[in-house]
């Protein structure tokens, strides 16, 4: 099995072909680390301007890649990092490595060889750091069992849970019967008051569709002075009219519409990916904030993806801790920010400190508060002053 790690400008067409190929059938599906997201950022975003790929092949065919955006050089840890996300997050809200299914392990041994190699020889980082990498599925497992063979540390920072569904599980009737009723109420309170039919309509291809998203997504809060509304960026806006072509033409696209009549009030994205499909964006009219028209409209798309297409399961695609999605998907996949030492002795040894350098962090963070604290109560003020 060979291996390169190579500039993303530096890929032919023949590489994107087979790296599209090993993403529709990979171990596990991730479209964010396909080219359709992660080459189109390296084109358009200036945090992705020394983006590399890390390929194992046979041949003309890939087996393994690990796309990194960039490297780094936090204050903790002390050296050089190579970044697997660059900004903005929003066009990689995951970062499980697409691996192939014949050979996981033997894949994964290829990539971190490969890691290794590029640190004593070319100057490459000997760290990695993933933000948001799937840690209760088969990837995760070769990676630590791989990991544990060649003694790379792993450090695990930080890991929580998000929603999914999926047909073995509770895609079929995902939402409780209490917020159920709740949905059924509000949309029946949304038709009275608009004296309008609500639907649920496929707006796929219609060419209008992606800039009606961009100016519904600007007009709400995220087209706020601290939102992230892709509009509110010149390079995100062209980022994702591209991509948005790229998907549709791949078929990879749902896009879908609530509308009151014939005005849309709240749409979303999905993407296919191998056997599952993700939630990408959505985005609502706040005129009618208060029918909640995200969640009518995400019920309705998980009974239209459940009944139209044969994916087996829904991830949420989401960051840390959103409740709106964990309330409405029953199911959870774990994730986690790791770090794993590939390099030298000294960045192994950097990456198996991390946990005691993280206690002694706490612990000082700690006492410098109750320094604080007692600070003010010497001078007289109150250490638990009552709101009254």
């Amino acid at each position: 099995m060979q291996t390169r790690l190579v500039g993303v400008q530096d890929l032919s067409k023949d590489d994107e072909d087979a790296w599209r190929r090993l993403g529709e059938h990979a171990l596990e599906p991730n479209p964010f680390a396909g080219p359709d997201f992660f080459c189109l950022s390296a084109a358009h975003f200036k945090s992705y301007s020394g983006a590399r790929v890390l390929i194992a092949q046979v041949g003309s065919e890939f087996l393994g890649v690990l796309p990194m955006a960039g490297v780094d050089s936090p204050r903790i840890p002390p050296r050089r990092v190579a970044t697997v996300r660059g900004w903005p997050p929003a066009v990689s809200l995951l970062q499980t490595p697409l691996i192939d299914r014949t050979e996981p392990e033997r894949t994964v041994d290829a990539l971190l060889g490969a890691l290794g190699r590029s640190a004593k020889n070319e100057g490459w980082p000997g760290i990695v750091l993933f933000d948001e990498i799937g840690t209760d599925g088969p990837v995760a497992a070769s990676i630590r069992r791989v990991c544990e063979e060649r003694r790379c540390p792993i450090y695990v920072k930080d890991s929580w849970e998000r929603a999914t569904v999926s047909r073995a599980g509770q895609w079929a009737n995902p939402i409780d019967g209490k917020r159920r009723r709740e949905i059924g109420r509000r949309q029946r309170q949304l038709a009275k008051e608009s004296d309008a039919e609500v639907t649920l309509v496929d707006r796929s291809a219609d060419p209008a569709a992606c800039e009606d998203f961009l100016r519904m997504e600007i007009g709400g809060w995220k087209g706020g002075e601290r939102g992230q509304a892709f509009a509110r960026y010149p390079d995100i806006a062209a980022w994702f009219r591209e991509w948005h072509g790229r998907a549709l033409a791949a078929g990879q696209l749902t896009l879908l519409s609530l509308d009151v009549g014939s005005t849309p009030i709240a749409m979303h994205y999905f993407v296919r990916s191998g056997g599952g499909i993700f939630c990408f964006r959505v985005a609502f009219d706040e005129a009618y904030a208060r029918f909640s028209p995200g969640t009518l409209l995400l019920s309705s798309a998980m009974t239209f993806l459940y009944e139209k297409t044969d994916a087996a399961w829904m991830d949420s695609a989401t960051n840390k801790e959103n409740s709106f999605f964990l309330g409405m998907m029953p199911e959870r996949r774990a994730l986690a920010r790791l770090m794993i030492g590939t390099g030298g002795p000294v960045d192994r040894a950097v990456v198996s400190a991390l946990p005691l350098l993280a206690k002694v962090g706490a612990a000082s963070h700690k006492a410098q508060h109750r320094l604080a604290s007692a600070h003010i109560g010497s001078r007289g003020g109150p250490r638990n002053p009552s709101p009254g």
